[in-house]
């Protein structure tokens, strides 16, 4: 896979002549890259048409060092970031030094631990593409709050992959493979266990994705929604909710998952899938606020057939208006013993004996 040009065709900073050494350099580098080019051509000329996956690797890291200090190569890279050319080695090669490197990854890795997707959603993630999210007025950094009225319409979500999903071949250079993907709010309060669960907003299998598709918007890309887009609409009193996208290498797709009491371990499992199928991960964050309320209420009445509720204000059966974790459980618990032992000492007094002691017989 050559680069678009080499120095031969590269437009130099400096006519010849002007600086001798930088003349030089020109001509040292084009000789160096020649070397490596031949030696691409012979590495390919010695796996054939179906090399396997140690010769496919071994070309991709043989046209790296061919092209990777070619300078109308990183030229065109500062230039494009590798968009339109990631079916050449060297500029996934730079696109995925430039993720590393810049901070990109770093920045969805801290997110994605210090926000709970791991382990709430997943017992660990190591990610394999660069995911991208971005409303139609911005790009939507990370883990960033976010208002819910700018995803009331499916956002646009991006990966691109710096390896092949398969052995490339002269008939294939660049394979693709299925993959799902998953929108999935792990805070959506349960009235019964007065606790939190998942709840999936999207679900859309068969999406085909290979390196060359790292512009494609997954939302509208090819593939079958499952579970059709739920806009996110946090209630009032419920707090900041997280909404994960999450990019799964394909296994069984299984039957249709349900939108409440979702459970991503289960989904996997089902599907024989672990964690390391989850080839990208990020998140949002949104809540209530006093400008979406009507938002959200409309959101909750045309897709889940009722208003919204208002947490800290909930309805009457209900002895409190919001979920509580498991340690505010046991506290409950023990407060509710508490208060039961003293309604019985007062009633046991109000017969005349206290609790313990056997009931008067009658005469």
């Amino acid at each position: 896979m050559r680069a678009s040009s080499s120095t031969a065709a590269f437009e130099p900073a400096l006519p010849p002549g002007v600086e001798p050494a930088y003349d030089m350099a020109l001509a040292y580098l084009e000789e160096q890259n020649a070397i490596s080019r031949k030696h691409v051509e012979a590495l390919k000329a010695a796996a054939g048409p179906t090399p396997s996956a140690a010769e496919a690797a071994r070309i991709d890291r043989a046209e790296v060092e061919a092209w990777v200090n070619d300078p109308s190569t990183r030229r065109a890279f500062r230039a494009t970031g590798g968009k339109g050319a990631m079916d050449k080695a060297v500029m996934r090669h730079l696109a995925e030094r430039a993720w590393r490197k810049d901070g990109e990854l770093d920045l969805v890795m801290q997110r994605v631990n210090q926000l709970g997707v791991v382990p709430d959603l997943l017992p660990d993630h190591t990610p394999l593409g660069a995911i991208r999210l971005a409303t139609s007025e911005a790009p939507v950094e990370a883990g960033s709050i976010q208002p819910v009225t700018a995803f009331s319409a499916p956002p646009t979500l991006t990966v691109q992959f710096f390896s092949h999903p398969s052995t490339p071949s002269a008939a294939n250079p660049n394979p693709e493979a299925l993959y799902t993907l998953l929108v999935v709010d792990p805070d959506s309060p349960n009235h019964e266990t007065q606790s939190f669960t998942q709840r999936l907003h999207y679900a859309k299998v068969d999406i085909p994705l290979s390196v060359l598709s790292g512009e494609v918007n997954l939302f509208t890309a090819p593939g079958t929604e499952q579970v059709t887009y739920e806009p996110p609409a946090p209630a009032r009193g419920s707090g900041t909710h997280r909404y994960a996208y999450l990019v799964v290498r394909q296994g069984d797709v299984g039957a249709v998952p349900a939108r409440d009491n979702f459970d991503l371990r289960s989904y996997l499992t089902e599907r024989n899938l672990t964690d390391a199928d989850v080839v990208a991960a990020t998140l949002v964050r949104g809540e209530w606020t006093p400008e979406t309320d009507a938002h959200i209420d409309a959101t909750y009445r045309a897709h889940r057939g009722e208003p919204a509720p208002v947490y800290g204000k909930g309805p009457k059966e209900l002895r409190y208006g919001y979920p509580m974790n498991a340690k505010a459980q046991r506290a409950d618990a023990i407060r509710q013993a508490a208060f039961d032992n003293v309604l019985a000492e007062l009633e046991a007094m109000q017969h005349g004996h206290l609790p313990g002691e056997s009931e008067p017989q009658q005469q």
